[in-house]
């Protein structure tokens, strides 16, 4: 409920800081803790897209994760992630971008929370894989994105990066299919884009949220 405000001042774009103004009125937003959690600015202006929005989508990927994963030790750090998810689509969405203020500190936080999961149920070829999956997915991303004219941005390859640990962490073949599911997810959003006229061909969809959402599907293909 409290991502949109977080979403809103992060969506700028790269190399500008934080935005501290309303985008409608110009008003300046909040300073301090206050300022991030706001849902609207002092001239009453909405921050963001709906707080149910992003509640809703959290609620949805936690709720099936757990169905997938079941109650086991490593689950909180997947719903964690699944909040991150939210925030980081909503975001590119907003701006076509996966900033490095989100995705750097999970990918360093990351390998020390499965740690802690493997120090205490032994899943230690587990935590290999992930760091597996992690350089994996990492490195094919940032291939694709030094091909000329890809489309793809380093965000992309860094929360590429990031999935590739919990992916690694279940299966190969999940990472496999979090790879591939991706652009199966982004093809029918063209199309539908195409046909009401939103876009043309030569436009350049956010990669953040096929991606995010290839993930999710990857898990509960693979843990059904």
């Amino acid at each position: 409920m409290l991502l949109p405000t977080v979403g809103y001042r992060l969506a700028v774009p790269y190399g500008e800081p934080s935005r501290t103004t309303c985008a409608t009125c110009g008003v300046p937003l909040r300073s301090g803790t206050a300022g991030w959690l706001a849902r609207r600015c002092d001239r009453g202006h909405r921050l963001g897209v709906p707080w149910w929005v992003t509640a809703s989508l959290a609620a949805l990927a936690g709720a099936l994760l757990g169905a997938a994963l079941g109650a086991v030790a490593v689950l909180p750090v997947f719903l964690a992630l699944a909040v991150l998810g939210v925030l980081l689509a909503v975001i590119d969405v907003a701006c076509h971008r996966l900033p490095d203020s989100l995705a750097l500190p999970a990918l360093t936080v990351t390998p020390v929370l499965l740690g802690v999961v493997a120090l205490t149920t032994g899943q230690w070829a587990d935590w290999r894989r992930g760091l597996l999956g992690c350089l994996a997915v990492g490195l094919v991303l940032t291939g694709l994105v030094l091909l000329p004219g890809g489309g793809f941005g380093f965000g992309d390859a860094k929360v590429g990066a990031l999935l590739g640990w919990y992916l690694g962490w279940l299966s190969w073949d999940t990472v496999i299919l979090g790879l591939v599911l991706p652009w199966a997810l982004n093809v029918p959003v063209l199309l539908a884009l195409l046909a009401a006229r939103r876009v043309r061909w030569r436009t350049k969809l956010p990669f953040g949220p096929a991606l995010l959402g290839g993930a999710l599907l990857s898990v509960l293909v693979t843990t059904g």
